[in-house]
């Protein structure tokens, strides 16, 4: 119900023509509704901007004079009038704190908006806490509902946050509006308003997608509405709370009587613990007793919801027993469960919420899942029922279990009951009945369980034997005095409608099970090509492992022979070393022996010469 608080979804603009905004003080124009004003300039609508008051109470000691200091926020607001492209706003000049909601200014307000097309009307809420702020919104909303027409009222916040019907995204208009909000120096050094707003701003992004940044938020009301409840605007929340179906606490939700006709049979108290599970707080549950005697005791809560056993003391027949409960049932909702079905713990907030949310709706109801029972109770599922609805179907076939609706008690008000005289398909009338008075709202969930092989004996099981259709002769003869023939017609064409579709579904089921059948041999030959290649895959992956493994022989075999060569060529090497090592050493010692050969005859020849028979 969250959405019901406030919107979940934004909007790019409150809507198209001349726009007149009228602001308390200068600046609320820019706090308050720069998005929207940037919004119309940029759609070229006209921007008519009114500051009612000059702005000069507390005004701070260091401004001069309140004439000074009014004028220096006049130069701001027409500074911001430039940014956000709407031209200079006007300035009526009432004292600041000096607004009062009356006559005098109502009727200047009328005379600004009468023939001038203005479509919105932009002012302050009426839950404002500054009083020029209330005022000036008590004084927008009645101009708007003498004006009437077209003209449309959209009341934006400052300093205390409204309860918004609309969300306007200004993400890409931010820098815009921080532009126009900085440039009202003389209250941003008070306090910081721009950060205040800014944050507002932000906050009203809280219920909205990640894409959008920033909104505003407005509580908008066209003149017929404030002419039709002047007051709403001013609900408290209480009433605001209980209009939308927000109760503020359980014991205001509406009450729901959900009647149990029964025979005592076992499964009685599987219906009465789905019952108890039940999570819509406010529940009555009433059993009617159809046995006549012998019906087990029954306890007074039904988990925490009261319990009140009916009983006349003789059998009831099913169409006896049901009005018997609508006779004793309190609620505001009625709705029924047979003592041998379920419902899910969710069923009835589903269907009380569906219609609280579609208030002009007067019955809801969701799908049921049919099990079989079989002779060891509950079975599997063997088939849905969650049709949509239509009342020409409902007149040829009831598609629609008992226990699957919730209907408003307005139905019994308009004369809807239980045909005493039918004995089976009592519900099938009562529904043809409701169907009369409003359309059912099929929601789309699948919360309660119908067990088949009841005791009506024309259940889905016998839906076709010969005691059904004596009982479906005897309600055709009960309506067909009410069924013309363009009623008529209209049954057999939708009959028809539907009987082509099953066809068309058959059709397209043959359709497809042949191309089942194609696509499973398409499928078994594609299998039988795979496992064909998977084979040669294989033989491939065998051929290719022993040539590997001939490859990896090869390659040692190389190795062993690079490796002996190798060995061979070093050994060659060694010895040529060897050899020219002995070869040096020959060498050396011929040098040797010659050059002391020839220092021998060096000093021989020297001895010769230095003897004294010799010398020169």
């Amino acid at each position: 119900m969250e959405e019901r608080h406030v919107p979940y979804e934004c909007v790019q603009a409150l809507g198209r023509g001349p726009a007149v905004v009228l602001a308390p003080h200068p600046d609320d124009e820019v706090f308050g509704c720069g998005g929207a004003i940037l919004r119309h300039v940029d759609a070229g609508d006209p921007v008519r901007v009114i500051v009612v008051t000059d702005g000069a109470a507390e005004a701070p000691p260091d401004s001069g004079s309140a004439v000074d200091y009014a004028r220096e926020r006049q130069r701001e607001s027409r500074a911001a009038g430039r940014l956000l492209g709407y031209g200079d706003p006007e300035f009526w000049g009432l004292p600041d704190r000096g607004v009062r909601y009356g006559e005098w200014l109502v009727q200047r307000v009328v005379d600004t908006l009468r023939g001038s097309g203005t479509r919105l009307l932009y002012a302050p809420s009426v839950l404002e806490m500054h009083p020029d702020h209330r005022a000036l919104g008590m004084v927008a909303a009645e101009a708007v509902r003498r004006v009437g027409g077209e003209l449309r009222l959209a009341m934006y916040e400052v300093g205390v946050p409204l309860r918004p019907n609309r969300l306007l995204d200004v993400t890409d208009l931010l820098p815009r509006k921080r532009a126009a909000m900085a440039v009202f120096a003389s209250q941003i050094r008070q306090r910081d308003y721009q950060g205040h707003v800014e944050a507002l701003n932000r906050f009203r992004s809280y219920t909205l997608g990640p894409e959008v940044e920033a909104a505003e938020a407005y509580c908008v009301a066209t003149a017929a509405e404030i002419a039709k409840d002047p007051m709403a605007l001013y609900a408290s929340a209480a009433r605001w709370a209980a209009e939308r179906g927000l109760p503020l606490d359980e014991q205001t939700q509406p009450l729901v009587s959900v009647v149990v006709r029964s025979m005592g049979r076992a499964a009685l108290q599987e219906a009465l613990d789905s019952l108890a599970l039940q999570t819509y707080p406010r529940v009555e549950v009433v059993v009617v007793d159809a046995l006549g005697r012998g019906h087990p005791p029954l306890p007074e809560w039904c988990g925490r919801f009261p319990l009140r056993s009916v009983a006349a003391g003789v059998p009831l027949s099913r169409s006896r027993a049901a009005n018997r409960g609508l006779d004793a049932a309190n609620g505001t909702f009625i709705a029924f469960l047979d003592d041998d079905d379920l419902l899910d713990p969710d069923h009835l907030a589903g269907l009380v919420g569906h219609l609280q949310n579609h208030p002009s709706l007067r019955a809801a109801y969701a799908g049921v899942r049919v099990v079989d029972r079989g002779p060891e109770g509950q079975g599997g599922i063997v088939r849905v029922m969650h049709e949509p609805f239509n009342a020409h179907r409902l007149a040829y076939e009831n598609f629609i279990p008992i226990h699957a609706v919730v209907f408003h008690r307005d139905l019994l008000a308009a004369g809807c009951r239980f045909d005493e005289d039918l004995d089976v398909y009592e519900d099938w009338d009562f529904w043809l009945q409701a169907a009369c008075h409003t359309p059912f709202a099929r929601v789309d969930r699948l919360s309660a369980t119908y067990r088949s092989g009841g005791g009506s004996g024309v259940g889905l099981v016998h839906a076709r034997s010969a005691d059904a259709s004596a009982h479906r002769q005897r309600l055709y003869a009960k309506w067909r005095a009410r069924w013309d023939a363009s009623a008529l017609d209209a049954i057999f064409g939708e009959y028809r409608r539907v009987r082509q579709e099953s066809l068309e579904r058959e059709q397209a089921r043959q359709r497809l099970a042949e191309e089942t059948a194609r696509q499973r041999h398409a499928l078994e030959a594609q299998q039988r090509l795979h496992q064909a290649l998977a084979e040669q895959h294989r033989d491939l992956q065998d051929r290719s492992a022993g040539m590997q493994e001939q490859h990896r022989q090869e390659i040692d075999r190389l190795r062993q022979q690079h490796r002996q060569e190798i060995d061979a060529v070093a050994e060659q090497h060694r010895q040529a070393a060897a050899r020219l090592q002995q070869l040096e050493q020959a060498h050396s010692r011929r040098l040797v022996v010659r050059v002391y050969r020839l220092l021998r005859r060096g000093r021989q020849r020297l001895g010769r010469v230095r003897s004294p028979g010799g010398r020169r």
